[in-house]
């Protein structure tokens, strides 16, 4: 009688700015999921992103019954290895991670954390954004992808088919909050920031162009951003922007990324008055709302026809472009791209929103195992 097979299990693991999301999944159809904190490689540093990832790994791991796999939520000690080459795939999609240096610096720490050794070809690491070319590899009639991410951040990679495999051919954006990351949550809210505080001194100065002006009151979505921000005025937004963020934690790094994740949340109210019922009672708020986020989408726009190029490698009306990211759950702001793309001439053959990048990544490890 022939013995039973044991399962393959390979992992997948979409690390962003904001959150990580690990998803389990074996060759026999078992899955697991879990989440953990804030995971740029940039932001928090990579031994603190591994020791993120290797906990909401662990996490995904002790919900599978079949295992019993232990795990405690409540330690706050650093998470042990797991045992040598028990994933026979491990594929680490990490923003923060852009370059051949960067995998290079990632990579003895997640061998360490999942027990293999150099030069397997078990462990794939890549920027997060090359998980939302995974479903390329599903549709037939597709060549290339374009995979825009913008959560947090943002970054626009290309990708071309190759049998089971997508070669990356080229990457644009992607630089951080400091230098990019246009179209991303970040943007959004710095540009509503700067028009709130333009706003500001526009009003504390209106007496220097006309001492009898009569100022109307200032509009809901900027009266919104500063008791988002819990903040009584514009100049005690200046300050609270560059307050030291660390909370007295983590140092330099951890100040820097909460510092980052606190201008990003502002994104949401925007989103509220461009794209929500609130806009309704205030249709200023509504077009200034518009213009910030008609401003924010252009770079990415461009950033897209860049990769592009004169359509000889990436054919539009053979590729996907793959959007994933908080800011694509917005049907106006996903709309703003796609007609912006197609007032430039460039209409994508499929355009898909990605819910879960590490559901498909770890969809394409399997396929790619069978």
């Amino acid at each position: 009688m022939p013995s039973a097979r044991l399962p393959e299990w390979f992992l997948c693991v979409d690390a962003g700015g904001t959150a990580v999301k690990c998803v389990i999944r074996s060759s026999t159809g078992l899955t697991s999921s879990a989440l953990g904190g804030p995971c740029n490689v940039k932001s928090v540093g990579p031994r603190q992103a591994m020791r993120t990832i290797l906990r909401a790994t662990q996490d995904a791991l002790s919900q599978l019954p079949l295992l019993d796999f232990p795990f405690n939520p409540d330690s706050t000690d650093d998470p042990p290895p797991l045992p040598a080459r028990f994933f026979s795939r491990v594929w680490l999609g990490l923003a923060g991670v852009l370059y051949p240096s960067d995998v290079a610096d990632f990579a003895p720490l997640a061998r360490e954390a999942f027990g293999l050794e150099e030069g397997e070809d078990a462990l794939k690491i890549t920027n997060d954004g090359h998980l939302l070319a995974a479903p390329c590899l599903t549709m037939a009639h597709l060549h290339s992808t374009i995979a825009t991410v913008a959560g947090t951040g943002s970054c626009n990679l290309a990708f071309r088919r190759h049998g089971s495999e997508l070669d990356f051919i080229g990457q644009s954006g992607g630089w951080g909050f400091l230098l990019g990351d246009e179209g991303s949550a970040f943007a959004v809210s710095r540009i509503a920031m700067t028009r709130l505080l333009r706003d500001y001194d526009s009003r504390t100065t209106a007496a220097l162009r006309d001492p009898h002006a009569s100022l109307p009151p200032p509009l809901a979505l900027f009266l919104d951003l500063l008791h988002h921000f819990d903040v009584p005025d514009a100049a005690t937004l200046i300050d609270k922007t560059y307050r030291d963020h660390s909370n007295g934690v983590g140092g330099f790094l951890a100040g820097e990324s909460n510092r980052k994740l606190w201008i990003a949340s502002g994104a949401r109210v925007v989103f509220r008055y461009a794209f929500e019922e609130a806009s309704a009672k205030d249709a200023a708020s509504r077009a200034v709302a518009l213009a910030i986020v008609r401003e924010a989408v252009a770079p990415l726009v461009d950033s897209i026809l860049q990769l592009v190029g004169d359509r000889s490698v990436v054919k539009p009306s053979r590729a996907l472009l793959s959007l994933g990211g908080g800011m694509w759950k917005a049907d106006g702001y996903r709309d703003l791209l796609v007609r912006g793309l197609k007032e430039r001439g460039v209409e994508f053959a499929e355009v898909k929103v990605v819910e879960s990048a590490a559901e498909e990544g770890a969809k394409a490890l399997c396929a790619q195992a069978e």
